[in-house]
């Protein structure tokens, strides 16, 4: 049924996600894409040396997020994942989607899970995902308090 996996991550429950993601692909032989998008936006005024700085250190966490969850994965037990791993820079929501279309993905599996506060004050890259996505959507809820095990 899923063929093209894309799973947009942010370094916050990876492990959540890569248990959900496997799940989902239940030993099918698909093509897994990991996304970490580095959300570029600054205000207006902010000197180039530290937007520069920011992007630096957003890249290389970035790596390191994309590192971990290839090793979440467990590729060597999992070999019918064939993974890949892009870091993109822009605006998130915006990237999942252009991502999507250009790969062709058949689904996305991604967290959702702020506050009502937050959600209101930041909006949600979840929501608009889901919105202008080309494909069905896998949303994992990833709150803190509450826990990812999958009931048996």
């Amino acid at each position: 049924m899923y063929s093209k996996v894309l799973v947009p991550i942010m370094g916050k429950f990876n492990e959540c996600l890569a248990e959900h993601t496997i799940d989902l692909i239940n030993g099918r032989d698909v093509s897994l894409t990991a996304l970490y998008v580095i959300d570029d936006s600054v205000p207006f005024l902010t000197p180039r040396n530290i937007k520069e700085a920011m992007i630096s250190e957003l890249k290389k966490r970035g790596k390191s997020c994309l590192d971990d969850f290839e090793k979440i994965m467990n590729l060597s037990e999992n070999k019918n994942i064939t993974f890949k791993k892009t870091l993109a820079k822009g605006k998130p929501a915006e990237e999942i989607v252009r991502i999507a279309k250009e790969e062709c993905t058949d689904v996305i599996v991604m967290g959702t899970g702020k506050s009502i506060v937050d959600k209101h004050l930041l909006g949600s890259v979840s929501e608009e995902v889901v919105h202008f996505s080309p494909c069905t959507i896998l949303l994992v809820r990833t709150i803190e308090s509450k826990t990812c095990e999958i009931p048996d």
